[in-house]
């Protein structure tokens, strides 16, 4: 498996696909603030939008270009300003719910104007508060069309989705068993556009600056597969040919943090989301994630998350239990 799999196993992402939109004439989309580990997405099909911040400048989204909001920050769409009568109010049908297209009014051509044609959804984080991969993500992740290669995937998931959400008018019927082909689709979404940021060099000091630089990533990669061992700086120095002072410096500056930390937060990972998944014993979980101390590995974790491990497994059992019954 590969650094990036690996990472993204360890920091699972819930996605959804809530609506699609289809507007003729100028138009205003409020989105409000979001809960922290809720992250809203755009996906724009066709036309243009204009995403607009508090206190930032508008920016132009083109088709095919996908912009996620990783804090949940309060935003609008629009393609112009719009008066009260023309500004849309969806309803969020949740992220297990078929998607529904929107018209703002009868006439899609707005007299003129070009149509504007997007998916609206929300990816959600699990542990916001200690999700080191959330973290690491700038405020605003934009992957833009125009700079993806010819074949790219995210092109075609725009196409799959499209077809799956009514077609490319927006007005066909859904076909059978598009909810959960769409839930599928929208949960691939993330990691594409990640893999996009990334080839691109778009990572701010972080995590993913780590696993994207072409040196350090085989300390990362080292961590990743085995996060449960021993890695004392000399041994993750000599995976990248460098001196060890040499080492903890760049990893510093391209990481902002140390290789200690970066270990901690991988190994706090896994064991989450093995106090979720798995029915190991709270002592076999801190073993398999490098302590040979049952209370080392609960003060580590409680520090981490907030709660005990006993705690933590009880709350993440609930809240999936919860998840279950309100998809069906």
């Amino acid at each position: 498996m590969d650094a990036l799999s690996r990472l993204l196993s360890l920091h699972p992402v819930r996605a959804g696909l809530d609506i699609r939109c289809r507007f003729g004439q100028p138009w205003d989309l409020p989105n409000p603030a979001l809960p922290t580990g809720v992250a809203p997405y755009h996906f724009i099909l066709e036309g243009q939008a204009q995403l607009q911040l508090p206190d930032s400048e508008a920016l132009t989204l083109q088709a095919g270009d996908l912009v996620i909001l990783t804090r949940g920050a309060a935003h609008h769409l629009s393609i112009a300003p719009a008066t009260p009568a023309t500004q849309a109010s969806p309803v969020r049908l949740g992220s297990t719910a078929a998607p529904v297209t929107l018209h703002v009014n009868d006439d899609e051509s707005g007299g003129g104007q070009p149509l504007s044609d997007f998916l609206c959804g929300q990816f959600h984080f699990e542990a916001p508060h200690s999700n080191a991969l959330m973290q690491a993500l700038p405020e605003l992740l934009l992957v833009r069309s125009a700079e993806l290669p010819e074949g790219d995937g995210l092109r075609t998931l725009a196409t799959l989705l499209r077809n799956e959400c009514g077609g490319a008018d927006g007005r066909g019927e859904l076909r059978s068993g598009a909810q959960a082909v769409v839930a599928g689709l929208a949960a691939a979404l993330f990691g594409l556009a990640l893999r996009a940021w990334l080839a691109r060099g778009g990572p701010q000091p972080g995590l993913l600056a780590l696993l994207a630089h072409p040196v350090l990533q085989s300390a990362m990669q080292a961590m990743l597969e085995s996060p449960q061992e021993d890695w004392p700086l000399p041994r993750l120095a000599g995976l990248c040919h460098m001196s060890r002072a040499t080492f903890v410096r760049r990893f510093q500056e391209v990481g902002g943090t140390t290789p200690g930390e970066v270990l901690q937060q991988l190994r706090m990972a896994r064991a989450a989301r093995l106090l979720s998944y798995s029915k190991l014993g709270t002592a076999q979980i801190g073993e398999a994630v490098g302590y040979q101390s049952e209370a080392a590995f609960n003060r580590v974790f409680k520090k981490y998350s907030g709660l005990g491990p006993g705690a933590y497994r009880r709350r993440s059992r609930a809240a999936e239990a919860a998840g279950e019954e309100g998809r069906g």
